[in-house]
């Protein structure tokens, strides 16, 4: 496996590293909200109750545990900070905190944002002091359905495939310190064609006149570099990577990396540096086939809702994630369809690092009202920003089977937001896929996806057998059909991006549940695999699938792996199957 020569365990913001930082995961003092006030509060509390962040209360890795709905929750702690810091500025990072949050630090309230799956961001340092600080932070959350919540369930208990939720902090909470004029935010877009690499970056503080450099290596070996003034704040730079030196591609289990430096000089004098790193590659659909630079792609993908039994949204390690990705591998998929999640950056860091394919998909709002449009499109959007500079990203997901655009079939107005969304992706990130509503009833779409549970393997292929049954209006043995009204197919690749589900019939009792009768033993499992494999293998317009799914959720019991991410199979009978298929 690859890895990038400044990364440590555990680090948050793989693609905008600084070496000055402290982790603020581990024990914090913890209340329920309903009774409290926020001068109560806001300058620190040393509770009855402690809490392990990162993870939620609902989850048993907290130390708490209990799954009681509380719509307010409150962390407090205390950090030592040294002088030295004093001389830059202080910024408070939550990778993940749902839903609304209000940051203090030493009683002075710092700021506040909402949405639960971009990283919040807080500049404390007009109140920070050498020596002790104490930081306070108040997250509210409720079960409301006019904000993106994915698959946490917005009632007291589980349903269908809506499982525990999640309330405040479930992401890692660091604190970075950095110059007082420092690189904010970094893109990165490189041109295979071209052989370059361009780079954006927004700087905070004052910088006119000062230089941004970049330095790019290859295999420890610098290959290219290049320099422009800032201004207004911002710098943009390209950098060819082949003057004298091949181009290096990111491939699939073969991923070429470039490492990034960026320095802000100031007559002479370095204000800021951070590490990055980048993979030229293409990704384009064509003719009814998707190309992977320039080489046609069959991806076989299995759906991952990232769920842990005891962490729930929050994997309890750095190595869990690994395990996860290579277990996927082995078993032959070369990718994951990341369902309703917003994944943690690390895992896009190691799926980046052994060349492993992830679909970014947006958790679904489910009800469509002005408001819940506008709350979904600016959590969207501050998602993609997040996550775009990672090259094992493929294709952008915003919506799901109609969930919160129940109308699109006929509802011009829904239909008109959902293609603004993917205008805007589109006009954002040229360089990716983009499948509105993944499963059915698409509007404009990249790819023609199809969700289908039939677990009969020649059954599943006689519904999608022509290109005529693929675009009908309603699909064989299925409520839904290709496209809502209005629209219609215009040669885009054709994947089953939701199939299997299979569950062993002893596993399906009480609430639990899989798709279709279940199986009896492993060899009627591999048989039914193998026949639906085939079938959509065999349909003459298939560019690939995503199985469902990686592992066992709660009540929902048909992963390949059970809910303590252990294989209930033979991974090399299932890699043998896999191999059989592609083009």
């Amino acid at each position: 496996m690859n890895s990038i020569s400044y990364y440590k365990n555990e680090y948050p913001r793989p693609q905008l590293w600084r070496e000055d930082y402290q982790l603020l995961n581990g024990k914090w003092n913890f209340a329920f909200g309903e009774n409290v006030t926020d001068q109560d509060m806001c300058a620190g509390f040393d509770g009855g109750m402690k809490i392990n962040v990162p993870f939620a209360y609902q989850a048993a890795l907290s130390g708490i545990g209990i799954e009681e709905r509380h719509d307010t929750v409150w962390y407090s702690r205390s950090v030592e900070i040294d002088k030295s810091h004093l001389d830059g500025r202080v910024i408070l990072h939550l990778e993940g905190c749902d839903y609304q949050t209000f940051v203090w630090v030493n009683g002075v309230l710092i700021g506040s944002d909402c949405g639960g799956y971009h990283r919040l961001s807080f500049d404390c340092t007009s109140a920070i002091r050498e020596g002790e600080n104490n930081i306070t932070i108040k997250a509210c959350d409720d079960y409301s359905v006019e904000k993106p919540r994915g698959k946490q369930r917005s009632k007291d208990t589980n349903y269908g495939c809506w499982y525990t939720d999640t309330t405040g902090i479930y992401k890692t909470v660091w604190i970075e310190f950095v110059a007082n004029s420092y690189i904010s935010d970094l893109i990165i877009e490189t041109d295979a064609n071209e052989g370059s690499v361009r780079i954006l970056s927004e700087i905070v503080g004052e910088a006119t006149g000062a230089i941004l450099k970049a330095r790019v290596t290859y295999d420890s070996k610098e290959i290219a570099s290049g320099s422009v003034e800032i201004v207004e704040n911002r710098a943009e730079l390209k950098i060819s990577l082949t003057e004298g030196e091949p181009l290096h591609l990111w491939e699939v289990f073969a991923p070429e990396i470039y490492e990034l430096e960026l320095y802000i000089d100031a007559d002479g004098l370095p204000l800021d540096r951070v590490g990055s790193y980048f993979g030229v590659r293409t990704i384009e659909a064509k003719n009814g086939k998707i190309y992977l630079n320039g080489k046609e792609l069959y991806q076989k993908l299995a759906l991952d809702q990232g769920y842990w039994r005891e962490g729930l949204l929050t994997p309890p390690g750095e190595d869990a994630i690994i395990s996860d990705i290579i277990d996927m591998a082995d078993m032959g998929f070369n990718g994951v369809r990341k369902h309703q999640k917003v994944e943690d950056e690390r895992y896009l860091y190691y799926a980046d690092m052994m060349g492993f394919i992830v679909w970014s998909e947006m958790p679904s709002m489910y009800s469509n009202t002005e408001k819940s449009r506008m709350v979904f499109e600016r959590e969207w959007f501050l998602a993609l920003e997040q996550q775009r500079n990672h090259p094992c990203i493929l294709t952008w997901v915003p919506f799901n089977e109609s969930w919160g655009i129940e109308e699109i079939l006929t509802d011009k107005i829904v239909q008109d937001f959902v293609n603004d969304i993917y205008n805007k992706t589109k006009k954002l990130d040229p360089t990716r896929l983009v499948v509105t509503n993944d499963g059915w009833e698409h509007t404009v779409s990249d790819i023609l996806t199809i969700h289908h549970y039939e677990q009969d393997g020649k059954k599943l292929r006689s519904y999608y057998d022509t290109m005529e049954k693929c675009c009908a209006d309603k699909w064989e043995n299925h409520h839904k059909g290709a496209f809502a009204n209005g629209y219609g197919y215009n040669g885009q690749p054709i994947i089953i991006s939701e199939f299997g589900g299979t569950a062993f019939v002893k596993d399906t009792t009480g609430d639990n549940w899989g798709y279709g009768v279940g199986v009896q033993s492993l060899d009627e499992f591999y048989s039914r695999l193998a026949a639906l494999i085939d079938a959509i293998d065999s349909l003459p317009y298939s560019c690939g699938y995503c199985y469902t799914q990686v592992t066992d959720v709660q009540q929902e019991v048909n992963g390949l792996l059970d809910f303590d991410h252990i294989s209930k199979f033979d991974k090399e009978k299932i890699r043998s199957i896999l191999a059989k298929s592609g083009r």
